[in-house]
């Protein structure tokens, strides 16, 4: 197949999705598919500044946010090659998937992939704090993107869920997750990343990766480690990432005494080799689908926790005690690190089911398979129906949260 991915995220962002998209195209590759990568990097550099300039138009006259949120559909449109006949379309996000169809005028399928954690306008009103206008009008821009896919993969059944109501009645979904190759061998640090086992030589380590930001909630894990520290624990709490939560991280530590406990280690991209150093892996992020580095941690055989939100219970169904309320204080986070802390036998016994469910169910080739036979079914009902109208619906109600029951195909 003659395959397009396209996606919002470029290739030289820090995200899970760049990732999912990475692995995907060179798992596509290695069956022998075609596959081109279009993203806002793809564009011509000189539409790119006349894009730009209506975006700042667009940005005095209705918002920052919402000139951003057209001409980033814009850049996708008119950085696909439209002269290329494709197979299948897979689009990382809906905005992406909604400038593919319009580009491509429903020659080939378009399959969205969701990464998002809830809704995604929700997603932006609450990390940028939108009111008003903007907010009300990603709430339409979005229902309106969801109203259009035709083809759509959540990688969970939470998100699944949470989208349906938004979806055309007609919409072909599944689930599909996010996998890797489950046995890995070992290799050296990647340059630049460092050794925690000699770092912190003789010390548990507890790994927590992600964006420093209030969505991954690494405040919450600090005050954890202080409610260890005053159980007198052992421990290194090594945090990888950057954000705008750095300062107030560090004044947290700082308040606290956590200076030999807690360490901000900035941005890494060898998350593998670095899970491989660690004794646990703590996720406490609030809102979540499916985190690929629950799966990084499966697949490095490293036992994880993580408080039990979005798809997480999906991927730690057999392990329920490693997953904690996102309603408990740190203290009882505290109390099942510590409990693990101090019992490698716990730690084993964690690692050894999380890693059997790795491999049946979040493994590459699993992933592989599913989502080709989606791409298959796409382009059999996309050839048995007529090309649809690619004219705008009317705006469907904003997010409530409601949950659907219709079925999986």
């Amino acid at each position: 197949m003659n395959i397009l991915l396209t996606s919002l995220i470029v290739p030289s962002a820090p995200s899970g999705v760049r990732v999912h998209y990475e692995r995907l195209a060179a798992q596509l590759r290695e069956q022998g598919h075609t596959v081109t990568l279009v993203t806002q990097d793809s564009l011509r550099p000189m539409l790119r500044r006349a894009i730009g300039v209506v975006r700042r138009g667009l940005g005095l006259l209705l918002g920052k946010q919402v000139g951003i949120e057209l001409t980033q559909a814009a850049e996708i449109f008119f950085a696909i090659d439209r002269s290329v006949r494709y197979d299948v379309v897979n689009a990382q996000d809906v905005c992406s998937g909604w400038a593919a169809r319009r580009a491509l005028r429903d020659q080939a399928p378009v399959v969205v992939t969701a990464h998002f954690n809830d809704h995604p306008a929700e997603e932006l009103i609450h990390q940028l704090g939108f009111t008003g206008f903007t907010a009300k009008f990603l709430h339409r821009w979005y229902n309106f993107l969801l109203s259009r896919t035709r083809f759509f993969i959540g990688v969970s059944d939470y998100v699944r869920q949470r989208s349906l109501p938004w979806l055309a009645p007609d919409a072909r979904h599944t689930v599909v997750y996010n996998g890797l190759a489950m046995h890995q061998p070992a290799r050296p640090l990647a340059p630049g990343t460092p050794d925690l086992r000699q770092q912190f030589a003789g010390r548990p380590i507890i790994l927590n990766v992600g964006q420093l930001e209030a969505r991954k909630n690494q405040r919450y894990l600090v005050q954890a480690a202080a409610e260890l520290k005053r159980q007198q624990q052992e421990f290194a709490l090594v945090l990888v990432g950057q954000g705008e939560d750095e300062a107030l991280l560090r004044q947290m530590i700082a308040d606290a005494d956590l200076g030999n406990h807690v360490f901000l280690l900035g941005y890494h991209r060898d998350i593998m080799g670095l899970l491989r150093s660690a004794d646990l892996y703590v996720h406490a992020a609030l809102r979540e689908n499916c985190p690929l580095v629950l799966i990084e941690a499966m697949a490095a055989q490293c036992p994880a926790v993580a408080l039990a939100v979005g798809g997480i219970p999906e991927l730690l169904a057999d392990t329920p005690d490693a997953l904690v309320s996102p309603t408990a204080a740190p203290s009882v986070m505290a109390e099942r690190l510590g409990s693990l802390l101090s019992s490698a036998a716990k730690r084993q016994d964690l690692q050894q089911k999380q890693h059997a469910r790795g491999m049946q169910h979040f493994d590459a080739a699993v992933m592989l398979r599913d989502t080709l036979a989606f791409f298959d079914l796409a382009r059999r009902s996309n050839s048995a129906q007529p090309q649809a109208s690619l004219t705008a619906p009317s705006i469907q109600p904003t997010y409530t949260g409601t949950l659907s029951t219709k079925e999986r195909v």
